[in-house]
């Protein structure tokens, strides 16, 4: 956003120095191509750098790795059961489990919440 903000102010400041008769610019044209260019550099680098500090003033919000977050509502009488790494058997398939994986679950009523946040070989189809 920054780097594109900075790129049009660029090109609007350099098309109006160049199409407005200033007072201030030289007079021949290499000079005037000079100035005009320099001043929307300065204008473009402000302008970039307003922006870039606009959109780097709220820190972002920290992923899981992996991009692991778990969430379910549980009501009444649900069940939830989450894993956040394999579940059944040792060595099962896929990556193995982040250690900051993001489990959220909520009940309500009688639900019933069960999280586990790595591998669970205790449950599931394949448990023994």
């Amino acid at each position: 956003m920054a780097v594109a903000a900075a790129v049009v102010t660029f090109a609007v400041v350099l098309w109006a120095a160049r199409s407005v008769s200033w007072g201030w610019l030289p007079e021949g044209e290499a000079e005037r191509w000079t100035v005009a260019a320099a001043f929307a550099a300065v204008v473009a680098g402000a302008v970039g750098a307003a922006v870039g500090w606009w959109a780097g003033r709220e820190a972002p919000t920290r992923q899981p790795r992996g991009g692991r977050s778990l969430r379910a509502r549980a009501a009444d009488q649900g069940r939830v059961d989450q894993v956040g790494g394999h579940r059944g058997v040792p060595g099962g398939v896929g990556d193995a489990a982040p250690d900051d994986a993001r489990l959220d679950a909520e009940a309500s009523g009688r639900g019933q919440i069960r999280q586990t946040g790595g591998d669970d070989y205790t449950s599931g189809p394949s448990a023994p």
